[in-house]
């Protein structure tokens, strides 16, 4: 075997390195996911009950909420995973 050549991956590790980037990806869609749910619903709150302030606080509350699930879900399912 010639040492110039570059090894070949074997196709085990590449559908390992594929697993692990759809997994991944899929996990940041999760979390956006949540995030832009709890975000809608943030506003579609406050657009339905008229609080005298102008400060958007359920918009504010379950986007933060939302960042937190959706955190709370990407750790759960790397827990899980392993």
């Amino acid at each position: 075997m010639d040492r110039n050549q570059p090894k070949k991956e074997p196709n085990g590790n590449r559908r390992q390195s594929l697993n692990a980037l759809a997994r991944y990806s899929g996990m940041a869609f999760q979390i956006a996911a949540t995030i832009i749910l709890f975000l809608f619903l943030g506003k579609w709150l406050d657009t339905k009950i008229h609080i005298s302030a102008n400060f958007p606080v359920f918009t504010t509350i379950l986007t933060i909420l939302g960042v937190f699930l959706g955190v709370y879900f990407v750790i759960r399912d790397l827990l899980k995973k392993r």
